[in-house]
């Protein structure tokens, strides 16, 4: 006799509709983006929730792009500055002088917020299923571009967000076809806004051939076009004004050994447990044993030098065409800040190889992660379990001890810019900034 056992289960009424809520949700493509965007700019907030709270300009952002958009207003979008255009920090500059003075650090943290976010949300949209089809992918990337280990530099403010919204330009040169008009426009506006913002559009121009060659749609060639013109702008002013770079007389101090350290220590090392674990523990370079300079730790870190390269390159054979464009762009940037990468008054490299400059090294970090994301995904077991096992260093060493950053301090910034609305035409004044110097104002 033939005996079938049904199981029944029972649901809860009020369960049940919750569930149909959340199926309904999957027809909501833009619901869930912006569920999704809100997910991540709460992420990024919450590794440091002073950053707002206690908001302060940090660097240029106070001694360059405030104090010039007060003096000159809007003509401040023509000024260079390191040989070429910083547009987006001007611009929110140019945004800021809309409001009291108290109230800039506020409008620069927010915009900064913004921009960092940008990417990752824009990772989860549909456009850019072309290229990542499966959603868990781009979700896991996106989770892992907002807790990238070591990057407290590009945290949350506005003169390092060029390297945020680079990233943008590269994920949009790489996106389906724009449907809409106002999509059309943001796509434009982003890669104009980033190919006049810093030294990128001369780096993304292969990234826009390639997908053009791939893909021959006419409206790439647009975007192409779009790069092509701003990376000229660009090319034009570091040619004419590159003496205002002010580069130091050292040269780039280069050397096998400190290569090595470079790419071991500060992207490798970092990726895998964190800058916080590095600077603490015997990794640091010139602390301990791998980053000494004897004949062993030279060995052993060109060997790991050696895997992490090989691996890489399988990465790039094997993996999808955004892989490959994003190695080529991170792999021409890494090899120009290289060559002319940070003003110092050291060598270059002794610079690169120490903690100055970790904005260096966020799309190097951000490409060796995706090729482990690639290893992982890959169909040879062997590739997929060196994935797995390099990926769970990151997760369960780096992120966590990388994830909380140091909380703002309460400054007078407030009491002493109210002083300074008061204060009559011609008052100098300056206002203490992180990180060693000080925002001088004229009021006018």
């Amino acid at each position: 006799m033939d005996r079938r056992l049904n199981f029944v289960v029972s649901v809860d009424p009020r369960t049940a509709a919750d569930l149909r809520k959340i199926k309904r949700l999957r027809h909501h493509p833009r619901l869930l983006l912006a569920l999704g965007a809100c997910i991540i700019i709460f992420l990024i907030w919450q590794r440091c929730p002073t950053v707002i709270s206690r908001a302060e300009f940090w660097a240029e952002d106070g001694w360059v792009w405030y104090p010039q958009c007060y003096a000159h207003g809007w003509h401040c979008l023509f000024l260079d500055h390191s040989s070429y255009l910083q547009t987006i920090s001007m611009l929110v500059a140019l945004l800021s002088l809309l409001r009291p003075l108290t109230d800039a650090p506020k409008i620069f943290a927010f915009a900064a917020l913004l921009l960092q976010a940008a990417p990752a949300i824009f990772l989860l949209s549909s456009r850019m299923s072309a290229a990542i089809p499966l959603l868990a992918i781009r979700l896991a990337l996106a989770l892992l571009l907002v807790a990238i280990p070591g990057m407290k530099e590009v945290y949350v403010n506005v003169t390092n967000s060029q390297w945020h919204l680079s990233l943008l330009a590269f994920l949009i040169l790489c996106a389906a076809r724009a449907e809409t008009w106002p999509a059309r426009i943001f796509d434009t506006l982003a890669l104009v806004v980033c190919g006049l913002s810093g030294p990128f559009a001369p780096l993304l121009v292969p990234v826009a051939l390639l997908w053009w060659w791939l893909r021959h749609e006419r409206w790439r060639l647009w975007r192409l076009a779009v790069v092509l013109a701003t990376a000229a702008v660009q090319i034009s002013l570091i040619v004419a004004h590159h003496a205002s770079r002010d580069v130091a007389g050292p040269g780039i101090g280069w050397s096998l050994g400190r290569l090595i350290n470079i790419v071991v220590v500060n992207v490798l090392g970092v990726a895998a447990f964190g800058r916080t674990t590095l600077i603490d523990d015997y990794w640091s370079v010139g602390q301990g044993w791998l980053s000494n300079g004897s004949l062993p730790a030279s060995l052993v870190g060109g060997s790991i030098m050696a895997a992490a390269l090989t691996l890489a390159i399988i990465a790039f054979l094997r993996g999808p065409w955004i892989l490959r464009s994003f190695l080529i762009f991170a792999g021409l940037e890494f090899g120009t800040s290289l060559v002319d990468g940070l003003t110092t008054v050291q060598p270059l490299w002794v610079a690169l190889e120490g903690w100055i400059g970790m904005r260096y090294y966020f799309h190097p970090i951000a490409a060796w992660l995706a090729v482990l994301v690639s290893l992982v995904c890959d169909r040879s077991l062997p590739l997929r379990g060196i994935g797995i096992a390099l990926l769970a260093l990151t997760v369960v060493f780096a992120i966590p001890a990388d994830w909380r950053l140091p909380r703002h301090q309460p400054t007078n910034f407030r009491t002493e810019a109210k002083a300074f609305a008061k204060a009559p035409t011609g008052t100098v004044m300056a206002f203490p900034e992180a990180p060693s110097r000080d925002m001088v104002l004229i009021k006018h």
